[in-house]
């Protein structure tokens, strides 16, 4: 049986993907040096995370975009995990982005199935001020519509009133409130502490940072001794998740709107959606401007922000890099959104890239 569990439970959208490729690309020396980064679970597929194998766990109870029928067939991806794990003699490394979302019963499930009473928790965290604009992007590349604006009022509903311990308590009998859940970042290591030695948070630096700033603290934070390199692999920007401007998700948005609400989360219009991020989108020289928090809206987050710190601050986390990296930066850019010529013309590269397809297919 694993020593040691080393469980990163995200946060998404906080850099997890690209740490989870690079890990992924390590697991083999890791491996010889006595560390188990699992990729084979369940088949002859590898995976570089084990988000979907707590799906089979746990269920759509616990993820509620998740459909049924494929939280079971994940089941045996969960019972190979687990059994990797308990078959380890040394250190294992389990990492799945959307962990931070499941309630506390959940969580102590999960940590009950892997089993390793040495367990410690890693959580990555970015600022709302990024958070919130990254979220929204994701929820349009998954077929919705909502305007920004819209988007800020639904969490602010959610987050609700109350202090700290009444909100943290409303969250979590919630299954819905799977935002906030894993957002929050001070209540979330409250959720998590009772379950673990040490409860690890990661800050995600801003732009401007040193070169593999991130790497470099997730390396303290998983703590093996030298055994990772300081320089990591490069890693394709494919593999990671692409960004996108403001007028790129309004212009998918606009797709969106257009399509039966049924058919824009189907499959085949998720692979398109796709296509037109890479292929129309990310080669453009000038892609527009980011996606900012409204300039109505910053206080509220701000102040959000600053909440959700002091509850970190009482708490029992370690802490790797600056709390300020978890407070909504005064100097981003904020406004009220993209002028037209910058939709114009992500919506007219969308239309070439289009035009083209259909050319090809005629």
């Amino acid at each position: 049986m694993a020593d040691r569990l080393l469980l990163h439970i995200g946060t998404q959208k906080s850099g997890t993907t690209y740490l989870q490729r690079v890990m992924s690309q390590l697991s083999g020396s890791l491996k010889r040096d006595g560390v188990l980064y699992p990729l084979r679970l369940h088949g002859r597929r590898e995976v570089y995370n084990h988000e979907a194998a707590a799906y089979g766990l746990l269920g759509n109870t616990s993820f509620p975009w998740v459909a049924e029928s494929k939280a079971r067939a994940c089941e045996g991806s969960w019972e190979g995990l687990t059994r990797k794990v308990r078959e380890w003699d040394g250190t294992a490394i389990v990492s799945g982005e959307a962990i931070s979302v499941i309630t506390s019963g959940a969580a102590e499930r999960l940590v009950g199935s892997l089993g390793i009473a040495n367990t410690h928790v890693i959580i990555t965290a970015r600022d709302l001020g990024r958070v919130l604009p990254s979220s929204w992007q994701q929820h349009i590349r998954n077929g919705r519509s909502t305007p920004f604006a819209r988007y800020l009022t639904q969490q602010a509903e959610r987050r609700g009133d109350g202090d700290a311990a009444q909100r943290a308590a409303r969250w979590d009998a919630d299954p819905e409130q799977t935002f906030w859940r894993a957002y929050a970042i001070g209540t979330l290591v409250d959720r998590w502490a009772p379950l673990a030695r040490t409860v690890t948070v990661v800050t995600v630096p801003r732009r401007g940072a040193a070169p593999h700033e991130l790497w470099h603290r997730f390396s303290r934070a998983l703590d093996l001794g030298g055994l990772l390199p300081e320089i990591p692999p490069q890693i394709d920007d494919l593999e990671a998740n692409v960004g996108l401007t403001e007028p790129e998700v309004l212009v998918l948005a606009g797709l969106n709107r257009r399509i039966d609400p049924v058919k824009a989360d189907d499959s085949e219009v998720r692979r398109l959606r796709g296509r037109i991020v890479r292929e129309a989108f990310v080669p453009r020289a000038d892609r527009g401007s980011p996606v900012s928090i409204p300039r109505t809206w910053l206080p509220h987050v701000t102040a959000w922000a600053q909440q959700d710190a002091d509850v970190l601050r009482s708490s029992s986390a370690l802490l790797v890099g600056p709390e300020s990296d978890l407070l909504v930066d005064p100097d981003a850019p904020s406004g009220d959104g993209p002028d037209a010529d910058e939709v114009a013309r992500a919506a007219g590269a969308a239309m070439a890239y289009l035009a083209n397809v259909c050319t090809r297919g005629a």
